[in-house]
């Protein structure tokens, strides 16, 4: 099946979706798939050309003045339209892309397998993605105020609390199903229709659409949020890390989360195009040590654990015995 993993960033995320990109080259280089940076000739960051070769060669830059198509929806707090981008991928991608893999600028690969998703049969449905944390801290506790706040997140959805809600952050899609079911169309007219019904904006407006009716992978595809403060990396090991709280790990002089991240980006923009990315903090607040695991982190990670074990992935079972 003919596959393009896709990148969507504006001008603030392009550097980091560069080092994302480099992250999937890295941890499969034998793979050679298609490779594609979508986004407005503004967003490109000057720089790109001076990319090392094995980089370079690979990716196709494709710029696009997106107002064409959405020029009805708008961005809210730190996002930008940009956020909108994934959801014209079937539009404006070459004929001959059958699958769609996007990917958040925001995510690292640190294993080989993310080729497989070109591989797994959708069943149908038009995209298969991981459990947001919206849906999965329901086993956290009833008492919590986050669990309430996504609980009513849900409902303002239309969803019943049992049905799965997914994370836009990473989606294989299937270009045909996709179009045949006018996701495109039916999920920016409801965005356009009554934002505010949608805090999360195009990942809300997919999920109340599809209520669903997507084909689930594990968090190997998807390790993100309070994944990391559970202990559960070891257990799972992941091929995708999900940067999706802010300060995010390349922000070297805000980041006060684990020091390893914000060295992977030390690192590597230390010797890309954009040097200055590197300048850190002479004495930097990353956090040295794996985050506590409390009994209330303990307890979350047992349920989730016992849930995550249950359920049939695309990708295959998780078995996460401690």
């Amino acid at each position: 099946m003919r596959t393009a993993f896709c990148f969507t960033p504006d001008r603030t995320f392009f550097t980091p979706a560069v080092r994302a990109i480099a992250s999937l080259i890295d941890a499969e280089p034998d793979e050679r798939p298609e490779i594609f940076l979508v986004c407005e000739p503004e967003d490109v960051t000057p720089g790109f050309d001076r990319l090392p070769a094995r980089y370079r060669e690979r990716i196709t830059l494709l710029t696009f003045d997106f107002a064409a198509y959405d020029k009805s929806l708008s961005g809210k707090g730190r996002f930008s339209r940009a956020v909108f981008r994934r959801l014209f991928l079937a539009e404006v991608l070459p004929g001959h892309v059958e699958r769609i893999v996007s990917v958040d600028s925001d995510m690292l690969i640190v294993r080989p397998g993310l080729s497989r998703l070109a591989e797994f049969d959708l069943g149908g449905r038009p995209l298969a993605a991981a459990f947001d944390m919206i849906f999965l801290m329901d086993f956290k506790g009833e008492d919590d105020a986050l669990v309430q706040e996504f609980r009513r997140s849900r409902r303002g959805l239309g969803l019943a609390l049992d049905t799965p809600y997914f994370n836009a952050g990473l989606m294989a899609i299937d270009r045909a199903a996709w179009r045949r079911e006018a996701l495109t169309e039916r999920v920016t007219r409801a965005l356009a229709g009554d934002p505010e019904r949608y805090p999360f904006m195009e990942q809300d407006a997919l999920n109340a659409t599809l209520r669903g009716g997507f084909a689930p992978l594990s968090p190997r595809y998807n390790f993100m949020g309070d994944f990391f403060l559970l202990d559960l990396e070891r257990r799972i090991e992941p091929i995708v890390l999900h940067f999706v709280n802010a300060p995010k790990p390349w922000t070297l002089d805000a980041w006060k989360g684990e020091a390893r991240f914000a060295e992977n980006y030390r690192d590597w923009f230390r010797n890309s195009p954009w040097p200055e990315q590197a300048a850190a903090p002479e004495k930097p607040g990353w956090r040295r040590a794996r985050p506590p695991l409390t009994k209330v982190r303990r307890d979350f990670a047992a349920r989730l654990a016992r849930f995550l074990e249950t359920q049939p992935f695309l990708d295959g079972p998780l078995r996460l015995a401690a």
